[in-house]
């Protein structure tokens, strides 16, 4: 069996629930896709990264509170705090218009994102997290907005190969993908952190660069 090349990157567009379908994607060191599939369950998603054993692990979801909350719950005195972290602020400041942490609809996805991660670290992984729209505009890669085929288009530009022919990949697991390259991107050397990544970074690729 063909060894495969390190390091390797899971990408996670995380929705709120088993309802919605998550996006997840695998890469390996040569940005080849090894695996992209829908998936709901947390176990599903907990297995696929337990099989890829991934150097690191790059979601797409809030995975702290805002500072000074303990908790998401509205009525609670911690609630004095907000709904935005201090990151939230910074990256809605330079343009990327994230929503808030705790915007009503946000709740459910942060708190799985926080429980994931939980899990994930007593496990072992490198957790970061990443918002694929920012990793897009940074590399000239269009957005989801502008349709899947644009998307698909703009990865393989970025050198992503091995994206399935055989079926039309959603916008979720084309987000996926983006979330692994950033993923790729960090393990190379090749990121910036948002804020003071604290409790867990928030990566995009180093704006510094000539991306052209």
């Amino acid at each position: 069996m063909t060894s495969v090349p390190r390091p390797v990157s899971v990408g996670i567009d995380l929705r709120s629930g088993p309802r919605y379908p998550t996006g997840l994607a695998v890469l390996d060191a040569t940005l080849r896709c090894l695996r992209i599939e829908k998936m709901r369950t947390d176990e599903q998603i907990l297995d696929a990264i337990a099989l890829a054993r991934p150097d690191v692990v790059a979601i797409d979801a809030p995975l702290a509170l805002p500072e000074g909350r303990d908790c998401a719950d509205p009525a609670c005195a911690c609630a004095r705090f907000g709904i935005m972290r201090k990151v939230d602020r910074i990256a809605a400041r330079e343009g990327y218009r994230p929503f808030p942490t705790l915007l009503p609809s946000m709740v459910k996805l942060t708190l799985r994102g926080i429980a994931l991660l939980e899990r994930l670290r007593r496990d072992g992984h490198v957790v970061i997290e990443v918002y694929p729209g920012m990793t897009q505009d940074v590399l000239g890669i269009p957005r989801k907005g502008a349709g899947t085929d644009g998307l698909r288009r703009g990865l393989k530009r970025r050198g992503i190969t091995g994206l399935p022919r055989s079926r039309q990949l959603s916008h979720d697991e084309l987000d996926g993908v983006t979330c692994a390259l950033t993923g790729s991107l960090y393990l190379d050397g090749r990121t910036e952190t948002m804020g003071d990544g604290v409790p867990v970074p928030l990566v995009l690729p180093d704006r510094a660069r000539d991306w052209s």
